[in-house]
């Protein structure tokens, strides 16, 4: 058999009976900065007029009832984000409700309230990582999103979290403003001995119209191959990114995902994007949604309705999880099966989850690398 016949045999049996393993819970949609570049234009604070949207959020009891109801169908890493998660005055008590029921919890959050005492009530709640959000390397570009003082309470947040004994990680989102600090960023994780996480920027929430600081798919594939390379040399665990597309110059994981002695399983395949396959996120209402708010009020909410049920039985999820309804260039690619795409980037640039994916920079021509997507 050739590469992609046993890609699509072993990507068929590792969708055959899909776990749901990782889960974004955004908690809450409230904030305690306003951030131009937000992607979800997270609104009031708690402690602010609330709005509509706002109070139809979670209770403590219900966010609890949604935690079983994930724990019971097999979730091993539950993050916790937002808004911002901090400013709920539930947060610890929801993470060490977590802690006892899901195998790895964390907090992604922008760390302007995580001082020496919440990083130590979160440590004792059992949470095992807290991820802070790191705009650049210097306050003169954190700050021109995030506000003032920000950037120097991330660091501090940084310090605190690992004080607390808890895996810290940046969480760097990449655009235009700040492409150019990447080698910098990736010194400074290194030199504040914490793990460094890359997404990019998409012009959404409250930066819908900043198209223009979208990375052009040239700098997409340079980002790629520099965060691979350094995630060869400093160790997997220390550089995590979007690895979209670098699979087709990954030739040792290519060997791997074609070998037909090792089983289709989650650490012995890769399915390329998981949303739908092994993760999920869960809105602030409890509602079920995958990358880019795709099928949300038609997945069901946990309140009321069975992940496990929902994961075997939603025909949205099945036809998410056959690959031959992708369409254009991520149908026809030969790394389908162990890629698929960005399916976020489909839907929210093209308007079609199963089209091609805009941002791939994989056989573009010289013209066509110029272009963010």
């Amino acid at each position: 058999m050739d590469f992609l016949e046993i890609s699509r045999k072993k990507y068929y049996d590792a969708v055959n009976n899909p776990t749901p393993l990782i889960v974004g819970f955004s908690i809450t949609n409230a904030c305690n900065l306003r951030c131009k570049l937000c992607g979800v234009a997270a609104g009031e604070s708690l402690q602010e007029e609330l709005t509509e949207e706002l109070t139809e959020e979670l209770t403590t009891d219900e966010a609890k009832s949604v935690i079983d109801n994930l724990s019971k169908a097999g979730v091993i890493h539950l993050s916790f984000g937002g808004g911002e998660p901090t400013v709920r005055n539930d947060i610890i008590e929801l993470a060490a409700y977590a802690a006892k029921r899901i195998n790895s919890v964390g907090i992604v959050s922008n760390g302007f309230l995580i001082d020496r005492r919440l990083a130590g009530n979160i440590a004792d709640a059992g949470v095992r990582q807290v991820m802070i959000s790191l705009d650049g390397i210097d306050s003169e570009t954190h700050d021109a999103n995030r506000g003032k003082e920000s950037y120097d309470r991330a660091i501090h947040a940084l310090e605190n979290i690992r004080y607390a004994d808890i895996s810290a990680r940046i969480s760097f989102t990449i655009s235009q403003t700040n492409f150019h600090q990447l080698p910098e960023m990736i010194a400074l994780a290194k030199e504040l001995g914490v793990s460094l996480n890359v997404q990019e920027f998409f012009a959404k929430g409250r930066a819908e119209g900043k198209e223009a600081l979208v990375l052009t798919r040239r700098q997409r594939r340079d980002m790629q191959r520099l965060l691979f390379k350094t995630q060869a040399e400093m160790g997997i665990s220390s550089i995590g990114f979007e690895n979209r597309y670098i699979i087709s110059e990954d030739k040792k994981a290519q060997a791997v995902c074609s070998n037909p002695n090792l089983s289709s399983g989650f650490y012995d395949f890769c399915v390329g994007c998981f949303t739908g396959i092994y993760s999920l996120f869960v809105s602030a209402t409890g509602e079920v949604r995958l990358c880019g708010r795709y099928g949300e009020g038609r997945l069901g909410n946990l309140k009321n309705r069975s992940l496990s049920e929902i994961w075997q039985n939603s025909e949205i999820l099945k036809k998410v999880r056959d690959r031959e309804n992708l369409s254009g260039r991520c149908g026809k690619c030969a790394y389908r099966y162990i890629c698929g795409g960005c399916r976020r980037n489909a839907y929210m640039l093209n308007g079609d989850f199963f089209d091609e994916d805009p941002a791939c920079w994989r056989g573009r021509s010289e013209k066509e690398l110029e272009i963010s997507a």
